[in-house]
């Protein structure tokens, strides 16, 4: 098979639909149209002779032969970055496929300001492509170690032995409840108060969460932030929140701060890089922008 410029889109295109569940899912990222995707999908088999996955009503499959392929591929196409790199390297111009991920729900911290960064790399003469992904701390801890994530923004409780963290800012959670909960009219709570009460809790976090409650009534878990959001304000559950992100709904009066109590934590945040193999230059040079953007922080 000859690998041309073709192919290699090809094979961008179908990477991608394997990571994102199938083709609907891979169309933000490739910024293609369906069908302009499903051509793509259809060249490559041809090419290659045989069917790399089924797709239609039925959902999105790999064949045996597509998850070889997809392996395969995905060794092609990060030594052909790696080559990009180093060729605009040897040009003095930054170049390259950056792939930065962030935590959930932090695109409207302003203690976080990771648009800034991006400004600041941007303003560099270059030919940079860049992919930002929104995730959970999980699946930004998984890119990491399989190299679909160059660099990493977020608390990360769980440390990985091949990731380099970084210390940048710590964010500060507070106890809500919503409008309907019981608790929102009571016009002093004691911390005595909240024992008969259920909370919902992220399971990656919750030694710290529930830390500073007495005997706390977990009932519900969620994975991120928007999920803890819509169980607080469904009136049933108490639960932790960034202030940041729990202020639209408390001026909408749909959330109250339980305050007072002592109950508030900090979640340290943190840039992430694999250690070996040691990183694109793209990503070294993203991640010191981050550091000079982001207020310095001691480790919690």
């Amino acid at each position: 098979m000859r690998i041309s410029d073709y192919t290699l889109r090809n094979l961008r295109s179908f990477c991608a639909v394997v990571e994102h569940g199938g083709p609907s899912g891979a169309q933000a990222v490739l910024g293609a149209s369906l069908s302009v995707i499903s051509t793509h999908l259809k060249d490559l088999e041809l090419s290659l002779g045989f069917r790399l996955c089924q797709r239609g009503r039925g959902g999105f499959a790999l064949t045996d032969k597509g998850a070889e392929v997809y392996r395969e591929a995905k060794r092609m196409l990060g030594s052909v970055e790696l080559a990009e790199a180093n060729l605009g390297a040897l040009r003095r111009v930054l170049a390259g496929h950056l792939r930065v991920g962030l935590v959930d729900s932090e695109a409207d911290n302003p203690d976080l300001p990771v648009h800034r960064a991006i400004r600041r790399f941007f303003r560099r003469e270059q030919e940079v492509r860049l992919s930002l992904e929104i995730g959970t701390t999980e699946a930004l801890s998984k890119g990491l170690q399989t190299g679909d994530i160059h660099v990493a923004i977020g608390p990360f409780p769980s440390r990985q032995p091949n990731v380099d963290y970084r210390p940048v800012w710590a964010e500060e959670h507070a106890l809500y409840c919503g409008r309907s909960h019981p608790l929102f009219a009571q016009e002093q709570v004691g911390i005595e108060d909240l024992s008969p009460h259920a909370v919902t809790a992220r399971p990656y976090l919750q030694r710290a969460e529930l830390a500073t409650l007495r005997e706390p009534r977990v009932r519900a878990s969620v994975s991120n932030m928007e999920a803890q959001a819509v169980l607080i304000r469904s009136g049933c559950f108490l639960g932790f929140l960034p202030l940041h992100f729990a202020e639209t709904w408390v001026r909408r009066g749909e959330m109250r701060r339980i305050g007072g109590l002592g109950l508030e934590w900090l979640s340290q945040f943190y840039v992430a890089l694999r250690i070996q193999p040691e990183p694109p230059e793209i990503a070294r040079i993203f991640a010191a922008d981050l550091a000079r953007e982001l207020a310095p922080a001691p480790a919690v």
